[in-house]
């Protein structure tokens, strides 16, 4: 399965993680999907991981994807664990 790491904000990735938002809007999604997604939000680092399905429609916010199977980390994790010296702008691919 594809992985990548999905740069967030802290209220996007906490709605995700306790399941009151159930979809991810982006104007240009991975082209690679489904995928294990881990959520990275800056200054922090990556604070838990889900599923993201294909996209399902376009909207004027950008692409509808599906988020599933979230889980929240106990406590946030280096991005150097990824393989990344920074938080990506939207997205990057990383080496199961």
């Amino acid at each position: 399965m594809t992985r990548l790491v999905l740069a967030s904000t802290a209220e996007n990735a906490d709605a995700i993680l306790d399941g009151s938002r159930t979809t991810d809007r982006r104007t240009h999604p991975p082209k690679r999907l489904p995928a294990r997604a881990y959520l990275a939000v800056p200054k922090v680092g990556v604070v838990g991981e889900c599923q993201l399905g294909v996209p399902e429609h376009k909207t004027g916010d950008g692409w509808s994807i599906p988020v599933t199977a979230p889980k929240r980390y106990a406590r946030p994790r280096s991005l150097e664990r990824f393989g990344l010296d920074k938080t990506p702008r939207s997205f990057r691919y990383v080496d199961a």
